[in-house]
C-alpha cells in the first residue's frame, strides 16, 4: 500500500464526521515525524519527556560558541530520532548554521539553522534524507 501511514498533523474533525483521515507515503511520514521532533521541545509531550530537542531552549538566547551549540543540537535530535523512528536506521543528524540578512519585518542579519537528517528506511532498505530550516529568535519555519 503506498499511502498507509496518516498525514499529519491530524485533521480530528473528519473523525467526529466519520470521514476517511489523510493519507501519505512511508518517506513522508517519516519525514513528518522529524519535523514534529524538530519543533518539539523536551517536556512538551506529556505521554514522554524524552520527545522533542534541545534547540528551544536557545530560541531568544545569544550562542557564544556556535561549534558547541551545533554538536549539542545535533547530538540531541541524533538520540530522539533513534528512539522514535524506529523506521530508520544509520541515522545520521547534521546541524549547519549560518547568518542571512532576511527583510521579513524589517532589514535584519538572522541566525539559520539546517537541519539535515539522513538515514536508510528500514522496510525498503533504501536511503532517505530529509532537511528542515529554521531561523533562531524567535524561531520561525524558513
Amino acid at each position: 500500500m503506498a499511502n498507509e501511514y496518516l498525514q499529519i498533523p491530524i485533521r480530528t474533525d473528519l473523525i467526529t464526521r466519520q470521514q476517511e483521515l489523510k493519507r501519505c507515503s512511508l518517506n513522508d511520514s517519516v519525514a513528518n515525524m522529524f519535523r514534529l521532533i524538530s519543533i518539539t521541545h523536551f517536556g512538551e509531550c506529556k505521554q514522554d519527556d524524552s520527545f522533542g530537542n534541545e534547540l528551544w531552549e536557545f530560541d531568544f538566547e545569544t550562542v557564544y560558541n556556535m561549534q558547541a551549540f551545533k554538536e549539542r543540537l545535533s547530538q540531541s535530535l541524533q538520540n530522539t530520532v533513534t528512539r522514535h523512528e524506529k523506521r530508520l536506521s544509520n541515522i545520521k543528524v547534521n546541524v549547519a548554521i549560518e547568518q542571512v540578512l532576511t527583510t521579513i519585518y524589517k532589514k535584519r542579519i538572522r541566525q539559520r539553522i539546517q537541519i539535515s537528517l539522513e538515514g536508510t528506511i528500514r522496510k525498503t532498505n533504501e536511503p532517505f534524507k530529509h532537511q528542515e530550516l529554521f531561523f533562531m529568535g524567535p524561531l520561525s519555519y524558513y
